[in-house]
């Protein structure tokens, strides 16, 4: 028996090893920034006491995305709205494997995934907003599970894998819009196979997008029949321009915060890039090219959602930062991760005091 443990903790070292840095760092954000509340973190309380029978006014975009909400409701004992941090809690673990899982399966690869999951959890949107009073990280979940499920089809062609992931693709849309991205990197990879012919194609894509949109339809009929909103009504009034800050500047905002949620990694980013574009492993660079809609898809939101709508971008970026890293000499590996670590923390701290994405828009905006 003996003998199994020591196995299986050496197949899965570098698993445990993620695990165990994701509680370190956890227990770092908690210590040095507590239990953190943002602006829209009281409408999701108000949210969770509506759905208790409580007499609040809710804001229709918090209707609109219950899932979190109604998760921290067996949890609310422990104090107004502790529920949204216990499933945080949950899910920044499950995105930390998720992530390990996703590099092991492309790049057969378990020392790869390792750092691909350090650089997950200590990216400044996890710091800032991943275990706060809010459901981000339960979106994160739901679209790298997608991400996930889609590559183990792909792998086994078990057909029961298209109506679950269909089904928690459109599921994650509750817990928040991004959350339902996965429905493009699996229509994509579908495309891109040589293995289907197009009539399997177009079934398996109708197949996924049919369960995707059953728990999204049911949600927005009850949204229309009793408030007469839907998440149309929503995105018209929340679509790049539609407050008046302008659709370039928006963008350039967007692309501002693109390149502050990675910070130091964009240079293994480049390098990374650099590598896959000389082997040119085209199942690889399928993956890539499958992931750049959803990795992009915040330019179709209005600034409102700053860099944790941008942080979708985060597994695109990761894929080939851990690829550009891998082949660093351990001194230098260890030397960029504490620096990297540090410079996050520092610019969580300063920025919760100045917003210097707000400061370079508003300077813009001024020209």
């Amino acid at each position: 028996m003996l003998t199994n443990i020591q196995a299986t903790l050496k197949t899965h070292k570098f698993l445990l090893l993620a695990l165990l840095f994701a509680f370190l760092n956890m227990v770092a954000i908690f210590s040095i920034f507590g239990f953190q509340k943002y602006g829209d973190s009281g409408e999701y309380i108000d949210l969770i006491h509506w759905l208790q029978g409580g007499d609040v006014q809710v804001i229709m975009a918090r209707v609109l995305r219950p899932l979190g909400p109604f998760l921290a409701l067996p949890f609310d004992f422990l104090g107004a709205g502790a529920g949204l941090v216990v499933q945080n809690i949950i899910f920044y673990f499950l995105v930390t494997f998720l992530i390990f899982k996703i590099i092991e399966l492309i790049y057969q690869d378990k020392k790869q995934a390792f750092w691909a999951s350090l650089f997950f959890v200590t990216a400044t949107p996890v710091i800032e907003s991943g275990l706060a009073y809010l459901t981000d990280a339960g979106a994160w979940f739901f679209y790298l599970l997608s991400l996930f499920l889609t590559l183990q089809y792909l792998k086994n062609k078990n057909d029961k894998l298209i109506i679950l992931n269909g089904f928690l693709s459109g599921t994650g849309v509750l817990m928040k819009e991004n959350g339902g991205l996965g429905i493009l990197f699996f229509g994509l990879m579908i495309l891109f196979s040589k293995e289907f012919n197009a009539k399997q194609k177009i079934s398996k894509i109708m197949r996924f997008g049919i369960f995707f949109l059953i728990p999204i339809i049911l949600l927005q009929f009850f949204a229309y029949r009793y408030f007469h909103f839907t998440y149309w009504d929503w995105y018209l009034r929340n679509l790049p321009g539609a407050r008046g800050e302008g659709i370039f500047l928006s963008s350039l905002r967007y692309l501002g915060q693109l390149f502050r949620i990675l910070g130091v990694l964009w240079i293994f980013i480049f390098i990374g890039f650099w590598r896959e574009w000389r082997e040119k492993n085209w199942e690889r660079i399928k993956i890539y090219l499958a992931l750049i809609p959803a990795s992009f898809s915040f330019l179709l939101w209005s600034t409102s959602g700053s860099a944790r709508a941008v942080f979708i971008f985060a597994p695109l970026g990761i894929l080939l930062a851990s690829y550009g890293f891998k082949k660093i000499k351990p001194l230098i590996m260890v030397s960029v991760i504490s620096i990297m670590i540090v410079l996050n923390y520092l610019f969580v701290s300063v920025n919760q005091k100045v917003s210097f994405a707000d400061m370079i828009y508003d300077f813009l905006k001024k020209l």
